[in-house]
């Protein structure tokens, strides 16, 4: 058997209708669950093989009943057509090594479950289970159902476990930052001799593709509820805030007793303000999370927006964040740098009675999506201006972002990119576009944050280029409100009232949802 189970890898097992039902339980047995093979010749032949007919309708005469499901990973055709067909290559070898790694495996699939894939150019597998742990015969009602839902939870969750690993040893490629979600279908068919055998396995396939594409549209139902939840709950998300600094005044002494310190509190002249960063509660969400696909582990917030903007609430997920960073930074010195998305900045002026009188607030326009109306943007920029708050352009270097675009809205803060600053005392050219662009914000009268610095190498040459704010994990890393204020001995203040403005522009667009 060992000498057959090479070609056996790549194509499929032979037909096998002039075979014994005993005869394939042993071929299947030696490949697909390789009882007695020496862990050199599992290794080898432990591949997901194509699908063939022959397998179903073998184990269907065999034991009068079958249970089939259907692993509908076709999400994942959407990245070949926005990455290329390299890297929707390397995200269907991991999804196959995913297969292999749940086979076997507790809670999942039983070694002697066999799996196929449908075909080479298919990201749909089949997985045929021959008898019910419990019974010896087809499961009881409803555990097909329970085992499908625990596959697609091990599938979801094994895919972004691939997609956090170090970047060393991570496969899936960098361009990649989301896993497209995976159903499995179910559904059980019995035998009957009335019926041609090879349509009651057709009806059971496509039957259980039905369920599976159902569960996708329910795994979408859940991650739409899941962002319900963390909007509306009070402690489901929580701000984090990272120092922003000015470069001009630091020295490399102040920030190696900064890091010793493990405090900003030394560096308490040179401070800007903070921005907010939103995290996830974890421990809290934990058993909302698992039925939407996702562990709540991975939910970190380029993730968080990804599902958010999926299931059409970006704009409430964006609102919320600057509620709960309005509240946590009342006491924080500073700036207060809070990111929001164009869509809601067109209407800051029903968004503003979130922050206090007292506060100095910069938004942060998200260079995620594009800034569609610049009208409204610099209406919206001169009624900031006028409540003394400002706008800064984030990830310039990124996304939607240009210089045209910053010539026209006229930022008082441009930030660049970490991309812009990764390795610039190394990389020449970097040096002469960032002096560029640092003369050119001069000339508007605009000031320029470097952020993402994580070596003093870095941050020695954006300071000789005349840099004025730094913000990275060479400074401070984003910490708890509690953290902060322990550090720089911070005591509560009395709350001001909100800022009161009138409702004097920026029109609500037909069906906008505040």
């Amino acid at each position: 058997l060992a000498t057959r189970c090479g070609p056996w890898n790549t194509v499929g097992l032979p037909g096998v209708s002039s075979t014994s039902s005993r005869l394939f339980q042993i071929i299947a047995t030696a490949v697909f669950c390789h009882t007695g093979i020496d862990d050199g010749v599992k290794q080898k032949i432990r591949t997901v093989p194509f699908y063939n007919q022959q397998i179903p309708v073998t184990l269907l005469n065999a034991y009068g009943g079958l249970g089939i499901l259907t692993v509908d990973a076709s999400g994942l055709n959407k990245i070949s057509v926005d990455y290329g067909t390299e890297v929707y290559n390397a995200m269907k070898i991991v999804l196959h090594d995913v297969m292999v790694s749940l086979w076997g495996g507790t809670g999942c699939l039983r070694e002697r479950d066999i799996v196929c894939r449908k075909s080479a150019n298919s990201n749909t597998y089949y997985i045929f289970m021959d008898r019910s742990r419990e019974t010896g015969s087809l499961p009881f009602p409803g555990a097909l159902e329970k085992v499908a839902d625990r596959i697609s939870q091990g599938i979801n969750n094994s895919m972004w476990k691939e997609l956090f690993l170090p970047m060393k040893q991570r496969r899936i490629p960098e361009c990649v930052q989301t896993i497209p979600l995976i159903g499995v279908g179910y559904c059980g068919v019995l035998n009957n001799p009335c019926i041609d055998i090879h349509e009651i396995v057709e009806g059971g396939l496509e039957s259980s593709k039905t369920m599976a594409t159902a569960q996708l549209k329910r795994g979408r139902d859940r991650q739409r509820e899941l962002m319900h939840t963390l909007i509306q709950a009070e402690d489901l998300l929580v701000p984090h805030f990272q120092g922003v600094f000015m470069l001009q005044s630091i020295t490399k002494e102040m920030v190696d007793t900064a890091k010793a310190n493990r405090s900003i509190d030394g560096m308490t002249h040179s401070l800007y303000g903070f921005e907010s960063l939103i995290r996830v509660n974890q421990s809290g969400v934990k058993e909302y999370s698992v039925e939407a696909g996702i562990d709540a582990q991975y939910l970190r917030p380029d993730v968080l927006f990804a599902i958010a903007k999926s299931t059409n609430v970006a704009l409430e997920l964006d609102q919320v964040c600057m509620k709960h960073a309005a509240i946590a930074a009342r006491d924080l010195p500073g700036v207060l740098m809070v990111n929001i998305l164009p869509r809601n900045l067109y209407h800051i002026n029903l968004l503003l009675g979130l922050f206090d009188k007292s506060m100095k607030v910069m938004f942060e326009v998200s260079e995620s999506e594009a800034i569609n109306n610049v009208d409204l943007m610099l209406k919206s920029r001169d009624f900031l201006e006028k409540n003394s708050m400002g706008i800064a352009a984030d990830d310039f270097g990124k996304g939607y972002s240009s210089l045209d675009r910053i010539i026209k809205i006229r930022p008082d803060i441009i930030k660049f990119d970490r991309g812009m600053i990764q390795d610039i005392h190394l990389d020449r050219v970097k040096q002469a576009y960032v002096q560029g662009l640092v003369t050119a914000a001069k000339i508007l009268n605009t000031t320029i944050l470097a952020e993402g610095v994580e070596t003093w190498d870095e941050a020695e040459v954006l300071k000789a280029m005349g840099i004025e704010l730094i913000q990275g994990f060479l400074f401070h890393r984003p910490e708890s409100l509690q953290s902060i204020k322990l550090q720089l001995a911070i005591q509560p203040a009395v709350q001001p009232a909100p800022i009161e403005v009138e409702d004097e522009m920026l029109p609500m667009p037909k069906g906008y949802v505040a």
